[in-house]
């Protein structure tokens, strides 16, 4: 079950990406030629945006109801036949258009003098078929819920740190960290400000390494300022300079005008030396990137701005000097942090044992990632029972109570299309 809902969360990206193939100069091309009636495709168009807008709905009520479950089978099955439909033809034309001997025009004349009836018949049916299909969501009482943000899957960070007992594998990642930070002899003399990001796919331990670095003595030694942000997938200029301000004064800013708050935070920072972190960037808007850093400039020199991000893109946008890949721990580590979590040392010698030998086995499924282990180690933590502990190794349990699938699932978001179909598949 867990992997269905995991599944059919998904599919609301999919149908995005029969919609970017509705767009394609191929299908563009026929409504021109006046193969395919235009009102064909937009009454594709519109009952796939009336399916979308209910996708949210059905998965929840799919756990309550096995109609429910039928009817996104059923439409899985007809979002796919679309596709299919939409790439058979894209490949025609691709390869009419690679022939050099029979031009674009000629090719598309033979190919629908041969073709044409069949596929506008299957697009005829397709588009009946889940008109069909959209008719029974008043039946189950489906309706558009809106969709909250990628990144309210957990809540804001904040710069309190778990304890370096909870930070597992990580010496010489924090090592290097801090010497970024403290050390200015690699500051550019044309800016005050250096940016260095922590860059790491989703659960790999950015944040957790973010705040441990935040908090060392050395560095609230070195810095006159310290600030921590909570940037997350929408990026709003406007908050995060505000949520900085609040940061730096540790006081409610009542300021809503950009002009005033840039103003009062240039105060604020000027000819000091400050340490910013923002923590999961992910936004490429470099206008919006330059606009959040212009009351900065005025700091002191060695003014460091610590970014998480798990996009190199965006790492290579932002820094001013190299960033930082954080790769993933190897399965001793996992285990630590696995261990730690569960509470292992507080069980029985003889259930310990038993345990140890399940959760070896479950930390395969961690992929190096710390906060697989936590969430896994978390599940653990209150069974009593060895078939309870065998449950969690055996069945897809932590895909639905465990944070790494939402954490991961925003990654999935910013995929290009032609990538979400290959996840899909």
């Amino acid at each position: 079950m867990a992997v269905a809902v995991v599944g059919e969360s998904f599919l609301s990206a999919f149908i995005e990406v029969v919609l970017d193939r509705l767009a394609s100069p191929e299908v563009v091309d026929l409504i021109r030629g006046k193969k395919v009636d235009v009102n064909l495709v937009q009454r594709l168009k519109n009952t796939l945006y009336a399916v979308e807008a209910v996708l949210n709905d059905a998965e929840q009520k799919q756990l309550k109801d096995s109609a429910v479950i039928k009817w996104l089978d059923d439409l899985k099955d007809a979002v796919y036949f679309t596709d299919d439909l939409l790439d058979h033809i894209s490949t025609k034309a691709a390869i009419g258009k690679e022939n050099k001997e029979v031009s674009v025009v000629n090719y598309f004349s033979r190919f629908f003098n041969f073709e044409e009836r069949d596929m506008v018949c299957e697009l005829v049916d397709i588009v009946a078929r889940l008109e069909y299909i959209l008719k029974f969501k008043d039946i189950f009482g489906l309706q558009h819920i809106a969709t909250h943000h990628h990144s309210s899957w957990r809540t804001p960070s904040t710069s309190l740190d778990a304890g370096e007992s909870n930070l597992f594998g990580r010496d010489q990642d924090k090592m290097v960290i801090l010497k970024l930070l403290l050390d200015d002899d690699h500051v550019d003399d044309k800016t005050c400000v250096t940016v260095i990001p922590i860059v790491g796919m989703g659960g790999v331990g950015k944040i957790i390494l973010a705040q441990f670095v935040y908090n060392n003595d050395n560095i609230k030694q070195n810095f006159d300022v310290q600030a921590w942000a909570c940037v997350s997938d929408h990026f709003d200029e406007f908050k995060v300079t505000k949520a900085i301000m609040e940061a730096v004064t540790r006081s409610a800013c009542n300021i809503n005008n950009i002009e005033l708050l840039h103003l009062d935070l240039k105060e604020k920072l000027a000819g000091k030396k400050f340490l910013i972190v923002l923590d999961d960037v992910w936004t490429e808007d470099y206008d919006a990137w330059k606009s959040l850093l212009r009351p900065l400039q005025y700091s002191d020199k060695g003014s460091k701005i610590l970014v998480t991000t798990r996009i190199k893109k965006v790492a290579s946008m932002l820094q001013t000097f190299q960033g930082y890949s954080l790769e993933q721990l190897s399965d001793e580590d996992c285990w630590s942090v696995f261990e730690n979590h569960a509470c292992l040392s507080l069980k029985h010698s003889i259930e310990k044992m038993e345990l140890q030998k399940i959760g070896k086995e479950i930390i395969r499924k961690c992929q190096g990632l710390p906060l697989a282990a936590q969430s896994l180690g978390g599940l653990l933590r209150s069974k009593r029972d060895i078939k309870d502990c065998n449950n969690i190794l055996t069945s897809n349990i932590w895909e639905t109570e465990s944070k790494i699938i939402p954490a991961l699932q925003i990654s999935y978001h910013y995929l290009p299309p032609y990538l979400k179909c290959c996840f899909v598949f």
